[in-house]
């Protein structure tokens, strides 16, 4: 069997079983287990997936720049924040993560609500400048292009002195065994300090982004409050979340 055959079953298994592991496929394909690893470690190399200890599992596929994920899934993320933005009381901190998921949230609180927020996110300051009874606090560092937000040591030892009601964390793939994952290694550092720093936190996470991994580990399901899917979602996809199906909505 070709290369290029091999990688193409490979890639269709985990659209489908959302896993493949190593020592079933090689049996099943008549060839070494280093000659499927050999493949996974290309195809990881390409962003179709990643390995993990075994096999490998899917990349959520979504785009990483801020702008572009702007573009995609606008209703579901219309339709997710609105299940969570009743969560939120006055007088209520919230650390506000980036991400457009979460910026949805943010554009659907109501004018006259008062809380304080907590944000490394430009496009969300800019949102929540826009509401005259919400005092907006900006948690300054590097600038991370890609996701318009900021990262390091500023950020790190500010999030240290806050203790938040509500977290909005953002995360690109989320896995009932590897958990919340990022791409990047600086932010995901953040996010982890963040989940370290609320009370509750809430995760809007689209089809896509669900049983994919990236390489850098945030948390685990069992550190959030609530898992907010979109409509779209279907029941075997949540029945593999079983174990945290109290925490999905």
């Amino acid at each position: 069997m070709l290369k290029e055959e091999r990688q193409q079953i490979i890639l269709k298994r985990l659209s489908v079983n959302h896993r493949i592991y190593i020592t079933a496929l090689s049996n099943e394909l008549a060839v070494s287990d280093d000659t499927l690893r050999r493949d996974l470690t290309e195809l990881e190399s390409q962003g179709l997936l990643t390995k993990v200890h075994g096999g490998a599992i899917p990349k959520s596929g979504i785009p990483h720049d801020f702008y572009d994920r702007m573009q995609t899934e606008i209703e579901q993320k219309r339709k997710m924040a609105a299940k969570v933005v009743h969560y939120f009381k006055d007088g209520d901190v919230i650390l506000a993560d980036g991400g457009t998921s979460n910026l949805e949230v943010i554009r659907q609180l109501p004018p006259d609500i008062r809380l304080t927020i907590y944000t490394n996110s430009f496009p969300i300051v800019t949102e929540v400048m826009q509401l005259p009874h919400i005092e907006l606090v900006f948690l300054g560092g590097q600038l991370f292009r890609s996701s318009q937000v900021t990262v390091g040591v500023p950020v790190y030892k500010e999030l240290q002195t806050i203790f938040a009601d509500w977290l909005l964390l953002g995360v690109c793939s989320v896995h009932p065994q590897i958990g919340l994952t990022g791409p990047d290694r600086e932010e995901s550092i953040i996010k982890r300090m963040m989940l370290e720093r609320a009370k509750k936190t809430i995760v809007l996470a689209d089809s896509h982004k669900l049983n994919t991994a990236e390489n850098y580990v945030i948390g685990s399901i069992a550190d959030i409050y609530q898992l907010v899917v979109d409509d779209d979602v279907k029941e075997e996809t949540k029945e593999k979340f079983n174990v945290y199906k109290n925490k999905i909505v």
